[in-house]
Parts: C-alpha cells; sequence; structure tokens
C-alpha cells in the first residue's frame, strides 16, 4: 500500500508522506541508524525520481558509494556542481552534510527541500529525518 500511496505523491498528486516503512519507526523513535534502515527509506521514498540515469542515483547497489564524501551536484542534467558547492554526506557531521540540510531544511541554500513531487516538498517524519540524522553522525558506516 504504501508503494501505490508514494507513487501517487510522487508523481505531484499529494504533499503528504504516506507512514514510515515498517519497522524504521516506533512511536517518534527512529530504527538503529544503520545503512541498511537508510536505504529501506530510500527505496522506499526516494528512488521513484533517484534512479539509474539520474544524477544521483539511490538504488540499493550504488546509493552508499553516491554518497558519502561525494560532492552535492546540481540534478539538471548534464549535472554540474552545486551552486551552494559542499558534500553529500560527510561522515560524522550532519550539519554540513548536503543530503541532510536537503531533507531537513525549508530553504535549503539550493534548490527546494526533499524529497520533492510536482506540487512541492514533501516532508519526511521527523523519525525519517533522525535517522539520516544520527546514521551520519554515527560516521555514517556502511553495514
Amino acid at each position: 500500500m504504501r508503494y501505490s500511496l508514494l507513487l501517487i505523491a510522487a508523481c505531484g498528486k499529494s504533499p503528504v508522506m504516506p507512514d514510515a516503512p515498517a519497522g524504521l519507526c516506533s512511536d517518534t523513535a527512529p530504527a538503529a541508524p544503520t545503512f541498511t534502515n537508510v536505504q529501506r527509506l530510500f527505496s522506499t521514498t526516494c528512488t521513484t525520481c533517484h534512479t539509474t540515469g539520474v544524477a544521483l542515483d539511490l538504488a540499493p547497489a550504488v546509493s552508499y558509494g553516491n554518497l558519502v564524501n561525494k560532492p552535492a551536484v546540481d540534478y539538471a542534467m548534464p549535472p554540474t556542481l552545486d551552486s551552494c558547492g559542499g558534500t553529500l554526506v560527510v561522515p560524522g557531521h550532519p550539519e554540513t552534510s548536503y543530503l541532510y540540510i536537503k531533507l531537513s531544511s525549508d530553504a535549503p541554500c539550493a534548490g527546494t527541500r526533499m524529497p520533492e513531487s510536482d506540487v512541492g516538498p514533501l516532508v519526511l517524519i521527523p523519525c525519517e529525518q533522525a535517522l539520516i540524522h544520527d546514521w551520519i553522525a554515527a560516521g555514517a558506516p556502511n553495514d
């Protein structure tokens, strides 16, 4: 059910995110900050747009290598360095990681908050944002 709701949201029909993938949030506490859990979130929320053939592919086989210590890019084609500069994931530093900023800030330095739909940003629920924050803060380990 989440998958079909996500596709509707990603196609611009609704700015409301469906519930987190099963097991990622319990009440308001995030799941363990492992890359496995981060990838589960990406796979249900981000890969509708961020997949093979785009500047930032978040598919399971390549997402870790595409994020950690990689420069932020402008996702226009062809991709260019983002006007803000920065790094997508800086292990140990969510506050300077462009990925976390794009997921948690209403006004990132470039572009719009992610995830995005045709009608604007879709806001991740607090425990999903905390999962990304805590994974990066823990050093962005690849489990």
